[in-house]
Parts: C-alpha cells; sequence; structure tokens
C-alpha cells in the first residue's frame, strides 16, 4: 500500500471541518441538559411524546468528543453518523420540515467524514480518490 503525504493545506481544512462540526454537536447537546421552551415545543411538533434529554446529551456530547480526539474519530463519526440518521429519519418522517432542515443532517455527516479524510492519512490511504499507479516490474534476468 502506498503512503500518500499529506498537504498542509489537506490537514488544515480537515482540522476546521473537525472543530465545525463537533463545536455544532457539542453545543448541541448543551442544549439537551437545559432545554429552552423552543426546543421542548419542537419535539411535541414533530410527534415525540416524552424524549429523556438528559441521556441524549450525555450521548451527544461523547460523540462529539470522540470524534475530536485522533485515535477515536473514526468511531466518533461511526456514531455521528447513526446520529445524525436518526435526525433525518425524523424530519423526514415529518412532512412541514423545510429543505434545509431535512438536508442538514445529511450535510453534517458528509463534512464530519470529509473533515477526517483530509486530517488523517490513514483513512486517505484506505479511501484514495485515484487509483494507486502500479510500477512496472524491471527484469533484471539477461535473456538466453
Amino acid at each position: 500500500m502506498s503512503t500518500q503525504t499529506s498537504k498542509p493545506w489537506m490537514t488544515r481544512t480537515g482540522w476546521v471541518l473537525t472543530g465545525l462540526i463537533s463545536a455544532n454537536i457539542i453545543l448541541d447537546s448543551f442544549g439537551k441538559f437545559f432545554p429552552p421552551v423552543l426546543l421542548l415545543e419542537e419535539i411535541q411538533r414533530l410527534g415525540e411524546q416524552k424524549i429523556p434529554l438528559v441521556p441524549l446529551g450525555i450521548l451527544q456530547l461523547t460523540v462529539g468528543v470522540l470524534y475530536l480526539i485522533p485515535r477515536t474519530s473514526i468511531l466518533g463519526a461511526i456514531l455521528m453518523t447513526g446520529f445524525l440518521g436518526g435526525a433525518e429519519a425524523i424530519q423526514l418522517r415529518v412532512n412541514d420540515s423545510g429543505a434545509f432542515l431535512i438536508l442538514l443532517p445529511l450535510l453534517l455527516g458528509l463534512l464530519a467524514w470529509t473533515g477526517i479524510w483530509l486530517r488523517d492519512e490513514r483513512l486517505r490511504n484506505l479511501i484514495p480518490l485515484r487509483a494507486p499507479q502500479v510500477q512496472p516490474e524491471i527484469s533484471t534476468a539477461t535473456p538466453t
């Protein structure tokens, strides 16, 4: 497996995306600990009865922190994708949600994986944009 060298702009862009996505998830988790009235009204509008917000906030905070730590970022991205998939499912179930609210979880998940791909060389080696160049073998045997 050939290794690609990291370009500084890729690493920086990846960390900026990671920081923005993590900040979104982590700051949103704090809203679950002290829910504003608007959040409670939105939960009822979406047709949910009783959601345990504090455990949901702890889970969301944990996912955001796991995503920030380089050694656990892929696990964090997998969990975040599942978390955002649930948000996407609820938004699709409700017919009067706006198009932006439906696409927002999808966009956040895509940006989360793009951030990891840009900053983590191991993932870029697993999922390259181009097929690796195969070098022809040079024969050292003399023809007879």
